[in-house]
This record gives structure tokens, C-alpha cells and sequence, in this order.
């Protein structure tokens, strides 16, 4: 599995913090992996969107993923159903926050399971681009967060 994560506490609510991530296009900004964003539904805590997302700097097929929002404590991200994408590559995302005395603990996590004919090839690549990539998008949301 590829996979990538990273921490960071940064002083605002949890609530504002997931807020933002909710409104996709403003986290789009900082998050180089949303591509252009064909259609977003938002249905109360649940946010369903097909865009082009770009891994390791390069356009990858248009795909759908679903934000589901629990509470003031939890974003997971996946697929809403199965897709042709499946055979060549599962996908699975979250932002989970606790409370800090500075303000909010934030996790990000990407995970990708890929099919075995591409794993030996692509998860060492995708998981060195992602231990970069997840920082350096967190500490965006934190710079935009905090400013």
C-alpha cells in the first residue's frame, strides 16, 4: 500500500478546520492533487465530486471521490461506488482532528492499494511523493488557516 501522512496542530477550531476542507474549491487552492473540478453535490454533511486529480506532478483520469463529515472530529474520503478504477487501483483518504491546547490536532492520510501488476513499480514512487506532498498541503492549510 502507498501511503502518506502527516500531523500538524494548527490554532483554529476543529470545526473551521473541517469547514475548509469541506469547501473544495477554496481547498483546492492549496491542495495540488484537485485538479479541476467538473461537478460538486453537497447533500448536509456529505460532499460527492468528480475532478482531475494529479499525482506525482502528472493529469490522472477523472474520478469521483465522496467527503463524508463526521461531527467536528472526522473527514473520510473514498470512492462513492465501484468504478472501472478499481481494478487498477483502491483509494481512501481522512482528516481526523482532536482537540490541542493550542487549538486542533490535524491528521491527513492518503492511502492507495494498487493492483499487484503496478504495486512493485509505483508504491515506493507513490509513497515518496506523498511523504512530501501530504506535509507540504497541510502546512498550506495551516498557513491559510492561521493568517
Amino acid at each position: 500500500m502507498a501511503h502518506g501522512e502527516a500531523k500538524v496542530v494548527i490554532r483554529r477550531p476543529a470545526k473551521e478546520v473541517l469547514d475548509f476542507v469541506m469547501d473544495l474549491h477554496e481547498y483546492r487552492k492549496i491542495d495540488k492533487k484537485l485538479g479541476v473540478i467538473r461537478w460538486l453535490r453537497r447533500d448536509g454533511d456529505t460532499v460527492t465530486f468528480r475532478f482531475r486529480p494529479w499525482l506525482l506532478g502528472l493529469p490522472g483520469p477523472m474520478t469521483t471521490q465522496r467527503l463524508v463529515r463526521t461531527g467536528d472530529s472526522r473527514i473520510d474520503i473514498s470512492p462513492p461506488g465501484p468504478s472501472w478504477q478499481d481494478r487498477l487501483a483502491g483509494f481512501k483518504a481522512s482528516f481526523v482532528c482532536h482537540d490541542h491546547p493550542e487549538g486542533t490536532t490535524v491528521t491527513r492520510r492518503l492511502d492507495f492499494t494498487l493492483t499487484p501488476a503496478f504495486r512493485w513499480f509505483l508504491d515506493p514512487l507513490l509513497t515518496r511523493w506523498l511523504n512530501t506532498e501530504v506535509p507540504r498541503e497541510i502546512a498550506a492549510a495551516k498557513a491559510r488557516l492561521e493568517r
